[in-house]
């Protein structure tokens, strides 16, 4: 009987208040009319920002010397062959356990190693350095060598962050 009078009370607690039409029962006026949020979206808030900063910058290398998919190559070329170790792409993630099981690190045969830990501006700025300075990358430059292409940011690297 407990129960459902606790249940009960809380139910009328929450039908009281009045939610802002148009808010999905997210916003609702206060005992002085001013618009609030509801207790499970500020929890959700901490819950980010505190995720935020305990973050991971990292780089995916080749597991084994192969093909892998180059977005960055020039002449539209799709593949390129990477040795075992190379870096195919440097990235950040606050979540590095899900991003480690993303399919497209297994499709292209890398593994990745953790460099750097630090709150997600500061991975995100090791990453934009790594992505950005990969111009003069000592790889980079054997692979020019050898071959005579030249990157302007890592294979797995779409874009400039």
């Amino acid at each position: 009987m407990f129960l459902v009078l606790a249940m009960g009370i809380k139910h009328r607690v929450q039908m009281s208040r009045k939610y802002i039409e148009g808010t999905d029962g997210h916003v609702y006026l206060d005992e002085d009319g001013n618009p609030e949020v509801i207790p499970r979206i500020y929890k959700k808030l901490e819950k980010q920002k505190k995720k935020r900063d305990s973050c991971v910058q990292y780089v995916a290398v080749a597991t084994e010397d192969g093909y892998r998919a180059c977005y960055t190559c020039p002449n539209g070329q799709k593949t390129i062959f990477l040795r075992a170790g190379e870096v195919w792409k440097y990235g950040e993630t606050c979540d590095y356990e899900a991003r480690k099981k993303d399919p497209e690190y297994e499709i292209n045969r890398v593994e990745l190693i953790d460099q750097n830990h630090g709150t997600k501006d500061y991975c995100f700025k090791v990453q934009l350095d790594s992505i950005y300075l990969y111009k003069k990358h000592h790889e980079n430059l054997m692979r020019l060598e050898r071959t005579g292409i030249w990157l302007k940011r890592p294979p797995g690297n779409k874009i400039y962050r």
